[in-house]
């Protein structure tokens, strides 16, 4: 191979020892990413030991995200700066990635949880039981809003959610505060989702460790109110008081039915002896 530099690699070489195809070969060599060391009298393409690095390089880049256009733009440009700077940016795009994984995950384990609690422990009768403290991150809501209004809310909370890449257990909550419960107005104060763990902020509501009257409210939401009776009328036949916010926990929604009377929405009412 007359006129050819010593110790380079054909491109079945290069493509088998740095595991590549031939056909991406071609390609960089056309996109201008990576062009062969040495071009003989024939068109045969020919690499250097230094252009294993460089695919090496340009495989890791793609697979942390980034484009061919953005790698070549790196590699016209190499320096230890930029490297430093793209490594940096790509551990951030990364982390992002793991946590939208992990919020899905998260969201996956709370649907299977939610609908195996609902046909494992139905709560058809109240009764009086021990919950332990929870942290919920919160989206508030005015009485009397329309469900337009309601809905508006609901996707603001997700959103918000999502923005600030905040792990969330499913389902979601409503919360209807001490002051509703013992107007008779058993309207959503907040819309909440349960954190996996304390949390601290102006939008953050810990529920309180204690016991809790409960009771599975099957139907739609505008017909609450005869479960929240019923609750009530337990509460009292009892001996306790209402001294706490409800906790609606959805257990059977639009996530698993699509007719509202097959809706199952779990409430605890915190009270005191």
């Amino acid at each position: 191979m007359s006129g050819m530099p010593s110790k380079l690699f054909t491109t079945s070489e290069i493509a088998r020892t740095c595991g590549v195809t031939k056909h991406t070969l071609f390609h960089y060599d056309e996109i201008g990413l990576l062009k062969p060391e040495f071009v003989n009298a024939k068109g045969y393409r020919y690499y250097s030991l230094q252009q294993c690095y460089t695919l090496e390089m340009i495989s890791v880049l793609k697979k942390a995200g980034s484009s061919l256009k953005e790698i070549k733009d790196f590699l016209d440009n190499q320096n230890t700066d930029r490297f430093v700077s793209l490594i940096r940016q790509k551990q951030r795009e990364l982390e992002l990635e793991l946590n939208r994984m992990q919020r899905i995950q998260s969201f996956l384990d709370g649907a299977l949880q939610m609908t195996e609690n609902a046909q494992k422990t139905p709560r058809n009768t109240p009764a009086i039981e021990e919950q332990q403290t929870a942290y919920f991150i919160t989206t508030p809501v005015g009485p009397d809003i329309s469900d337009h209004e309601y809905a508006r809310k609901y996707s603001e909370h997700r959103c918000y959610c999502e923005e600030h890449l905040i792990i969330h257990e499913l389902p979601y909550w409503s919360i209807v505060d001490l002051q509703q419960l013992q107007s008779g107005e058993y309207y959503p104060r907040y819309i909440a989702s349960r954190l996996p763990g304390p949390a601290q902020g102006d939008n953050i509501i810990m529920k309180l460790h204690g016991l809790y009257a409960v009771m599975d409210h099957k139907g739609s939401y505008e017909t609450l109110e005869h479960t929240y009776a019923a609750l009530k009328e337990f509460i009292q036949s009892e001996g306790h008081s209402v001294c706490g916010d409800a906790y609606e926990m959805d257990l059977y929604n639009y996530f698993t039915e699509d007719n509202p009377e097959q809706f199952v929405i779990r409430i605890s009412v915190h009270v005191c002896p």
